[in-house]
Order: C-alpha cells, then sequence, then structure tokens
C-alpha cells in the first residue's frame, strides 16, 4: 500500500481552515477538516485520480479539488506519495507556496 505523507505545509494550511471556520461555525469547522483528512485514503488507493496541476504541467504532481480547495500532492514513486498543500482555490497558486 502507498504511504501517504501530509508535509508540514499542508498540516499548517488544514490548521488556518479551521481556526477560520471555528470563529463561526465550530461543528463545521470540524467536519470540514475530517473531510480533508478522509481524501488521504483516496489517493492512497487511487495515486492519478487527481489532475495534473495545470500551473506546474508536472505528471506527478496532482491535485483534487474538493470545495473551495486544492489538495495538492506529489507521487513521488509507487509507494510513497506526499501531500503538498491544502491550497484556497480562489487565491493564485505559485510555486512557493506549495513547497514552503
Amino acid at each position: 500500500m502507498v504511504k501517504v505523507r501530509w508535509s508540514k505545509q499542508a498540516i499548517e494550511d488544514i490548521h488556518r481552515i479551521q481556526e477560520y471556520y471555528s470563529d463561526f461555525a465550530v461543528n463545521f469547522s470540524i467536519q470540514l477538516v475530517d473531510q480533508i483528512f478522509e481524501k488521504e485514503n483516496l489517493i492512497a488507493n487511487h495515486p492519478e485520480i487527481g489532475r495534473v496541476v495545470p500551473e506546474l504541467n508536472n505528471r506527478s504532481v496532482r491535485e483534487i479539488i474538493f470545495r473551495n480547495f486544492r489538495i495538492i500532492y506529489a507521487i513521488f514513486d509507487s509507494e510513497r506519495i506526499s501531500i503538498l498543500t491544502v491550497h484556497e482555490s480562489s487565491r493564485p497558486l505559485s510555486n512557493i507556496s506549495i513547497f514552503d
């Protein structure tokens, strides 16, 4: 089975998302974060399910769109995947926001 690792950046992104939504909807923020973490199973079982990130055009960097977020991950080999960031789709994507 594929080992999926969450980068420090992705964990920080999720923490910010939960803080933002918990200010006005605590239950929703918890549910949203749980749903984001559940995408790990989808990625682990179907690594190429996400589309190639258009800005990078690199077949090993893919994304799953969930609500208004882009869950961006890198496939290193058949056993290792890293979730790089959970990016708000309303903001422009740059290499810096992915690889910080």
